[in-house]
């Protein structure tokens, strides 16, 4: 098939990505609202139940930049059948589960069906559309993740009060087979890849030991002091795996991904950019439940209401500004997206035990604006700094990233939080030590923005020259 007609089909393809993309999130979200519900029927205490959702995150992190690389060798059409099937087995496993090991288990085969929706999903983009639409399709893919969070909670919510928690899997074994009817009818009109890059086991295993221990060690700090020889040896196990990884990364003929990648300026900025936002604007909102129900004693359900406005922003304001970008560039809509979520973090800084609830309203509608213009832009930048054919192992570097600045946000920001409260526990109001230790954590992220803001404009207004960055001899 020709490229006319390939971009001929760009929504056919683009449905069965948006698909998988969405169920991605759905699901992570839909489980969320079931958590307590599947303790309490399977019999588990809190710290067990947790792993439903940590093993999953764990998985996805280990995961996705190894199938972005194996992507290239194997194609988009293979990568989806692969993906839709394992997200099935792993959805029926779950709706099957007899206790919640078997849960747990059944949530490992799901993740990995997602690492790779979630690894390939703006390289398919970014393959199948144009270069000048490009932000365009983007945004939309990010319109579909912004729409499972927004859906995935009220939806779990309304199953959990008519069906019992399996029904939250099997909800999604009839659209996961549309998705795989659509990949066989459809991604059979894309050639077969031209890449014969090969999966470097050894880099793999150690980028993925390294990621894992890592964010597992950052997991661990809200429960156990930072001093526990567990975290320790993690951290230390993660370090090590990491040092292997670029000691192989350093040989052409064994290299994963290839160093040479971070010399284009647009690619590495693009990273830095997306990892400083990530870890500032994720650490504090997995803050924001705690001060509505805590300070403001507001109920579970009516902090739900606060937390979809960032979603709801995402979903309108992503495809407009992976539309503008198009047309002006990516520096003015990052930058501006950066500061104006730390503007947006500023203002919640500023809560207390007085605020309003009408200013929370604002403050968060602000971050979500800052989201909205700030992420397709910068993915869409990352996505045109490199050559169509290895489209798809930065599309797995850019999910992984994501993945990992989100995840060291929330360990580091409520780590730092929990030292606070510590410190503040003399003080005899209970709202006020939540206020005093929650502002240094709200203006450090502050800090990490305006970093960011940096990075943002360094990378350039355009499209720098793609790079191959195949390692040589590949």
């Amino acid at each position: 098939m020709d490229e006319q007609a390939i971009q001929t089909n760009r929504y056919k393809f683009f449905t069965v990505g948006a698909l998988g993309t969405f169920m991605a999130t759905f699901d992570g979200s839909i489980v969320n609202v079931a958590l307590p519900t599947i303790a309490e029927k399977l019999s588990c205490p809190v710290d067990v139940v947790a792993w439903v959702v940590l093993a999953y995150s764990l998985t996805l992190i280990a995961l996705m930049l190894v199938f972005g690389a194996w992507t290239e060798s194997k194609g988009y059409a293979f990568a989806y059948r692969f993906g839709y099937i394992f997200f099935l087995l792993g959805s029926l496993t779950c709706s099957l589960a007899w206790d919640i090991y078997a849960l747990i288990i059944g949530r490992i085969l799901q993740a990995t069906g997602t690492a790779m929706f979630a690894a390939i999903g703006p390289g398919m983009v970014s393959r199948v559309f144009p270069a000048n639409e490009r932000g365009k399709g983007i945004g939309m893919m990010v319109m579909m993740v912004a729409a499972g969070f927004m859906v995935g909670p009220p939806v779990g919510g309304l199953m959990l009060g008519i069906w019992s928690w399996p029904s939250i899997f099997l909800v999604n074994l009839p659209v996961g087979l549309v998705g795989l009817y659509l990949v066989y009818r459809y991604f059979s009109l894309l050639p077969p890849p031209k890449s014969k890059r090969e999966v470097r086991f050894p880099s793999a295993a150690a980028i993925s030991t390294s990621l894992v221990a890592g964010i597992f060690a950052l997991s661990m700090l809200n429960d156990h002091p930072f001093n526990d020889v567990r975290i320790w040896g993690l951290l230390l196990l993660s370090a090590a795996a990491l040092l292997v990884f670029f000691r192989i990364e350093s040989k052409p003929e064994k290299a994963l991904i290839g160093l040479e990648i971070f010399r284009n300026r647009q690619f590495t900025t693009s990273i830095l950019a997306q990892s400083t936002y990530f870890i500032a604007s994720s650490g504090v909102l997995v803050l924001i439940p705690f001060y509505l129900e805590r300070v403001k004693g507001l109920e579970p359900r009516q902090v739900g209401l606060f937390l979809i406005i960032l979603p709801v922003l995402m979903f309108v304001l992503s495809p407009l500004a992976g539309r503008l970008s198009d047309r002006i560039g990516y520096r003015l809509l990052t930058s501006a997206g950066m500061l104006i979520t730390g503007l947006g973090l500023v203002l919640l800084g500023r809560m207390d035990l007085e605020t309003t609830n009408m200013y929370v309203v604002l403050s968060m509608t602000v971050i979500g604006v800052g989201v909205g213009l700030f992420s397709t832009p910068n993915s869409s930048a990352l996505m045109g700094s490199v050559e169509a054919s290895q489209q798809a192992v930065t599309s797995g570097i850019l999910a992984t990233n994501r993945n990992i600045g989100m995840s060291v946000g929330v360990g580091l920001s409520t780590a730092f939080y929990s030292f606070l409260e510590n410190r503040n526990g003399a003080l005899a109001d209970p709202k006020l030590i939540f206020i005093r230790s929650y502002r240094p954590v709200i203006y450090f992220a502050v800090a990490l923005t305006l970093v960011g803001v940096v990075f943002c404009l360094i990378r350039g207004n355009g499209e720098n020259k793609a790079v191959d960055i195949t390692p040589p001899g590949v």
